[in-house]
């Protein structure tokens, strides 16, 4: 960006600066007139001229503190919901502390505390007001660690304070607290300071919500200040109960502007989302279509290997030819087992058909008894059993001509508790990694006991670089493997994971004299 583009740019957001703060200072001056203009219209038709002699002004004045009470705890509950949508902890504290107000100090000032000489309830109706002060200072920036129940926290201490209080015996000074307007004109200029404090922070957020919450605390304050100055007699006719509703009132609308900003804002989040998922699902839905072209291709590869051993089936030839026959019928079992149920070919309970297994895909495989392997390993009743010899000398059979291995296999080797197919698939899976990560290195397949009883190992080993990184053993991860190699990082993984399920293990190390990777796999022996 050049200098004349970066003063370009900061011209600009300095003339845009300049338009929200006139636009935000415009739009919470047109709030202050509406609400000064609502106060005015409040005082006038709530004068003890207009309504002294049309109504009792004691009842009617305890009716409408029980509307701000409802109106109050509207509005608390409004605050709590928008803290859960917005995540905020400052509406939750701002529920609490007017809930407090609206729900236990408004019903006891007009029920209970109205015209009583007493002087202990009406302490513990101040108790409970200040600490609904400090849970107002405190919802300008509560306390991390309380989070957004902190709030409701101390306004169990404020009913459990109140309580403690009115529990107490009368005493002259309670006497002198109570006929003295000085504790409730503190309180309440308290509360008329808390709702400056908020205006202001409106004003630092250049936010007109906020703002609006401190006209409304500031309306409610003036008229509970307007009461302790001024005695509850009915010459102040109802102005003071009418003020604190139109206070609540103002809060609620304000409360209920967050909460719409908070939906509107999840709703995006959602559309976002929505427009995430579609995006998804296309990227779903082509590799999809990739999938199905490459297992169509995959059938054509299968039938034409199909074929292919049909006509070695008749051919005459010798052991090398027979050999190869034996191999590849192998294999051909193998991907018919895997093709028939994927579950089946792992070795676990084939609990649901898979929707994605074409039973033609099966069928295309099956060349009949006629075809079958001349030498089968030997398999149990559930043919899970079987030994490793005959499986590892067909698997190298198959491939002596594209790989120099060396097979050795122990005499006597018992047989394994695991199906036929999870040895070919592990052992394939470790001959292809060896050509795609040692290419033209010698590999020497081994099977052997393994050096924990009651265990038979396979070892297939190259003399090619060893484990990336230097690696001395390699923890089998799904997706991990060489970049530079290529690969899915899928098959040790499958592998790994048939080997467990059938109660034994794979490991890879990196071998010395000569370097190389050494693979081991162990299974069971079958009792």
């Amino acid at each position: 960006m050049t200098r004349e583009d970066s003063v370009a740019a900061g011209s600009f957001s300095g003339v845009l600066g300049r338009h929200l703060r006139a636009r935000f200072f415009a739009g919470h001056l047109a709030d202050a007139l509406v609400v000064v203009t609502l106060c005015v219209v409040v005082v006038a038709v709530t004068r003890p001229a207009v309504v002294t002699g049309w109504l009792d002004v004691a009842s009617s004045t305890s009716v409408l503190t029980l509307v701000a009470a409802a109106v109050g705890s509207a509005a608390a509950i409004v605050a709590l919901v928008t803290g859960r949508l917005s995540g905020d902890p400052r509406p939750s504290w701002f529920g609490a502390a007017l809930l407090l107000y609206g729900v236990v100090v408004l019903p006891l000032s007009a029920l209970v505390v109205q015209g009583q000489p007493a002087g202990v309830s009406r302490l513990a109706v101040l108790s409970m007001l200040a600490v609904g002060m400090c849970i107002l200072i405190a919802a300008l920036r509560p306390p991390a660690r309380l989070g957004a129940w902190g709030g409701w926290a101390l306004f169990v201490v404020a009913m459990a304070l109140g309580g403690v209080v009115a529990l107490q015996e009368e005493t002259p000074f309670s006497t002198v607290l109570a006929t003295s307007p000085l504790p409730s004109i503190l309180i309440q200029a308290g509360w008329s300071a808390v709702a400056v404090l908020f205006l202001f922070d409106g004003y630092r957020r250049q936010s007109r919500v906020r703002s609006r919450l401190g006209l409304g605390l500031l309306v409610i304050a003036v008229s509970q200040l307007y009461r302790a100055v001024v005695p509850s007699e009915p010459v102040t006719g109802l102005v003071y109960p009418s003020l604190r509703i139109l206070g609540m009132a103002v809060v609620l609308s304000a409360l209920l502007s967050m909460a719409l900003r908070a939906v509107t804002r999840l709703q995006d989040e959602y559309d976002r989302l929505q427009e995430t998922l579609g995006d998804a699902t296309r990227l779903l839905e082509r590799a999809a279509g990739q999938a199905a072209e490459r297992d169509h291709e995959l059938r054509n590869g299968l039938a034409g290997l199909a074929g292919a051993a049909y006509l070695l089936s008749h051919t005459d030839g010798d052991d090398r030819t027979d050999q190869l026959r034996e191999a590849v019928l192998s294999e051909l079992g193998r991907l018919r087992v895997m093709l028939e149920s994927p579950v089946l070919a792992t070795g676990g309970p084939a609990e649901e058909p898979d929707p994605l297994v074409d039973e033609r895909d099966a069928a295309l495989l099956d060349l009949g008894p006629a075809f079958a392997p001349v030498t089968p390993a030997p398999l149990a009743a559930n043919g899970h059993v079987h030994g490793v010899g005959p499986v590892l000398h067909q698997l190298v059979d198959l491939r002596a001509d594209q790989q120099g291995i060396t097979l050795r296999v122990d005499d006597g080797l018992p047989a394994v508790a695991a199906p036929e197919s999870v040895t070919r698939q592990v052992v394939t899976n470790l001959l292809a990694n060896c050509a795609r990560h040692a290419p033209g290195a010698s590999v020497t397949v081994r099977g052997r006991d393994a050096d924990v009883p009651g265990f038979v190992a396979v070892e297939v080993r190259d003399t090619g670089p060893g484990l990336p990184g230097g690696q001395d053993t390699m923890v089998i991860r799904r997706g991990v493997h060489d970049e530079s190699a290529g690969g899915s990082g899928l098959g040790l993984h499958i592998s790994a994971r048939l080997a467990h399920e059938h109660g034994g293990d794979l490991v890879l190390h990196t071998a010395h004299d000569p370097l190389g990777c050494l693979a081991v796999l162990t299974l069971p022996v079958a009792h």
